[in-house]
C-alpha cells in the first residue's frame, strides 16, 4: 500500500490559522506515524505547517511533496500512489483526483446547512475574503456551486469509488438527508480524536483566573462569538443599571479583526481580544476560565466545549447541529441566534448552585467522550489502512 496523506487540510484555511478539521488531521497524522505506516504527504509550502510535523517527516523519512511544484494528480501518478486520504474534503478542482482508493473524512455539510449572513463580510479582513463572504452560504451559491460538487462526490460514493467516514451521528444524518442516494450506504462514525495538550502559559494583563468567560475562534463569524460578546456587554450594563459591579471579563481568542467586535460594544474595557494563541496557551485559558461559551452556528463535532469540560469548567453552548450529541446533559444550551437567551445562560452560570452542578457534570462527560475518541481513533486508522 502506498498512501498519500493530504497535509494541506491541516494548514490554515480561510481566515483561520487553526481550525477543527486541521486539528483532527494532525491527530490522524500522528496516529499513522505511531503505527509505522508507510506513507507520504502533500503540503503547501506557502502556508504555515506545524514545525513538529515537518520535523517528524524528516526524522521518519516521510516524503513531503509541495503542491506548488506538482499537482496532487501528478504526485499520485509519478509516485505510484494507490490510496489518497484527506482529513478535510476540498471542493477545489485540483483535489478531484483519480486514484485506486480515495478516502476522506466528511465532517458535515456546513456549506449547505448554514444560513447566509452579512456578518461574514464584516469579519473578513482581506479583499478576497470579503468577496468570498459576499456569496458563501447564499442559496444561489449553494444551488449552483456547492450542491453540484457535493452531488458528484455523493455519486462516486454511491458507486463505491470513494470511501468516507464522518465524526458524529449528526453529520452522518445530515449527509444522508441532503443526499438520499447515500441513505443505504454505510458511513462509519468515528468521534473526532483530540490531542491533549498540557496547559502552559499565563493570563493576559488585567485578567484573573476564574474571573473571565472564554470564547475561541474569534476570526470566524460562523462561530457566532459576536452575539455572545453583545450578550456579555448587556449583562455588564444590566449590573451597572442596578448599581452593582460584575467582576468578570470576556476573553476572545483568534479575534484578529478587533473592529468587528468593538464597534458593537459599549463596555470595551471588559473585553480582552487576543490573536491566535498556541495550543498549550489555549489549554491554559480553558483551564483557568470561569466558564466557556460556545455559540457556534454549525459544528460537525465541536472540540472546544470538550476541552473546557476536561478541567471541570462549566459550559454554555449552542443547542444546534452536533453540539448536544457531544456535550450531552453536561452543558447549558441556548438558541445561538438569540442574544437575550445567551445572556440568560450567563446569568444562570453566575448562580452558585447552577455553577456547581455543571462544574461537576463537565469532567464526567469529558471522560465519556474521551474514552470513545481514543477507541474511535484506532478504528479510523484501521479503516484508512484496510484499503
Amino acid at each position: 500500500m502506498n498512501l498519500l496523506f493530504n497535509l494541506v487540510a491541516v494548514q490554515p484555511i480561510h481566515s483561520a490559522k487553526f481550525h477543527g478539521g486541521g486539528s483532527y488531521g494532525e491527530v490522524i497524522f500522528w496516529a499513522l506515524v505511531k503505527r509505522g505506516a508507510g506513507f507520504c504527504c502533500a503540503f503547501d509550502s506557502k502556508k504555515y505547517l506545524a514545525p513538529a510535523i515537518v520535523e517528524a517527516c524528516k526524522e521518519k523519512g516521510i516524503p513531503l511533496f509541495d503542491i506548488n511544484e506538482k499537482t496532487p494528480q501528478q504526485i499520485v501518478d509519478e509516485n505510484g500512489i494507490d490510496t489518497f486520504y484527506t482529513p478535510l474534503y476540498s471542493l477545489e478542482k485540483r483535489w478531484d483526483i483519480s486514484v485506486k482508493d480515495f478516502v476522506f473524512t466528511w465532517h458535515g455539510v456546513r456549506a449547505l446547512e448554514m444560513q447566509y449572513s452579512w456578518a461574514g463580510v464584516g469579519f473578513a479582513k482581506k479583499f478576497g475574503q470579503k468577496m468570498e463572504a459576499l456569496v458563501r452560504y447564499r442559496e444561489s451559491w449553494k444551488k449552483y456551486f456547492y450542491k453540484p460538487k457535493y452531488q458528484t462526490l455523493a455519486a462516486r460514493m454511491a458507486e463505491g469509488k470513494v470511501r468516507a467516514i464522518t465524526v458524529s451521528e449528526h453529520s452522518r444524518a445530515s449527509i444522508k438527508s441532503f443526499f438520499p442516494e447515500l441513505m443505504d450506504l454505510e458511513i462509519p462514525v468515528f468521534y473526532s480524536p483530540m490531542t491533549e495538550y498540557e496547559p502552559e502559559g499565563f493570563l493576559p494583563p488585567g485578567v484573573a483566573a476564574k474571573k473571565y468567560f472564554l470564547l475561541t475562534s474569534g476570526a470566524r463569524w460562523e462561530k457566532n462569538n459576536l452575539r455572545a460578546a453583545i450578550a456579555f456587554d448587556e449583562l455588564v450594563g444590566m449590573y451597572e443599571s442596578q448599581g452593582k459591579s460584575l467582576d468578570m471579563k470576556m476573553v476572545i481568542t483568534g479575534a484578529t479583526n478587533a473592529r468587528a467586535y468593538l464597534r458593537h460594544l459599549k463596555h470595551r474595557d471588559r473585553f480582552v481580544l487576543l490573536g491566535y494563541v498556541e495550543s498549550k496557551e489555549l489549554e491554559f485559558l480553558h483551564k483557568n476560565a470561569y466558564a466557556f461559551v460556545f455559540p457556534s452556528l454549525n459544528e460537525g463535532f465541536g472540540y472546544p466545549p470538550v476541552q473546557s469540560m476536561r478541567y471541570g469548567v462549566p459550559v454554555a453552548a449552542s443547542g444546534t447541529t452536533s453540539v448536544p450529541e457531544i456535550c450531552g446533559d453536561a452543558v447549558l444550551y441556548f438558541d445561538p441566534y438569540s442574544v437575550s437567551e445567551i445572556k440568560n445562560r450567563l446569568v444562570q452560570l453566575l448562580d452558585a448552585g447552577i455553577y456547581k452542578e455543571y462544574a461537576s457534570r463537565a469532567p464526567e462527560r469529558y471522560a465519556e467522550v474521551h474514552a470513545r475518541q481514543v477507541e474511535d481513533l484506532e478504528r479510523a486508522v484501521d479503516f484508512l489502512l484496510k484499503g
